[in-house]
């Protein structure tokens, strides 16, 4: 008797210990919503300026090969492709918690719990990309010194951000040049130069923002699931 009441006792300790850790887990995936929201919001908003960032680039290198003399939108591009650089990341800190606490075990669909892995595992993947594409940029600022004045840069630095209403997203606008400036060299090479750096940093945000996309329909698919398996409104 003695042995079947310390088996039932430890029964129930433990059925209620399953039953408090699963509420933690359905408490952490609702903060994990709000999580995947915030992330949304933030890849609207990344893409929108490195979207336009890409098409600046691509402009940029259209007037170095067929318009030189139009030194007013050559300056304007390439400062515009600088300045509109933006970064994809994810707040973790509820799947954190759920880690931490080895509570993703209690996660019992496997589908779910296999997307929410495979969701966070890859922004790992994604500071590599960082790390190339700032690479790319840091090429960009090098090469730049070979066609463009410092003071007209600096002159140009009156920003602003603006709103994209049909993306939700922002952007940083700059002013374009009071005058019409020069550029510092002629020189076929140094003009091909500073086109390559552009050209390499358009094709390597254009692959970023494919994967930002990708991530984020992979949000709103975890958002759906997550919902779907846990009943939240």
């Amino acid at each position: 008797m003695l042995f079947l009441a310390v088996s039932l006792g430890f029964y129930a300790e433990n059925t209620r210990e399953v039953i408090l850790h699963k509420k933690e887990v359905k408490s952490q995936l609702n903060s994990m919503l709000s999580d995947l929201q915030s992330d949304i919001i933030l890849f609207d908003s990344v893409t929108d300026r490195n979207s336009h960032g890409a098409q600046m680039a691509d402009s940029l290198i259209e007037l170095l090969h067929s318009d030189i003399t139009n030194t007013t939108d050559i300056y304007f591009a390439a400062r515009t492709v600088t300045i509109n650089v933006g970064y994809y990341y994810t707040n973790t800190k509820s799947f954190e918690q759920l880690k931490t606490a080895g509570l993703l075990r209690y996660i019992k669909n496997k589908e779910l719990l296999d997307s929410i892995g495979a969701y966070y595992v890859s922004f790992q993947w994604l500071a590599n990309q960082i790390d190339l594409l700032r690479l790319k940029l840091d090429e960009i600022h090098k090469g730049n010194v070979r066609l463009f004045d410092s003071y007209v840069f600096q002159q140009m630095t009156s920003t602003r951000i603006t709103g994209v209403a049909s993306s939700g997203g922002q952007r940083t606008v700059i002013s374009k040049p009071a005058v019409k400036p020069d550029l510092l060299s002629a020189d076929a090479k140094d003009i091909n130069t500073v086109s390559l750096n552009y050209h390499y940093y358009s094709t390597t945000i254009k692959f970023y923002i494919r994967m930002g996309n990708t991530l984020q329909a992979r949000a709103k698919e975890l958002i759906k699931m997550i919902k779907k398996e846990y009943r939240f409104d």
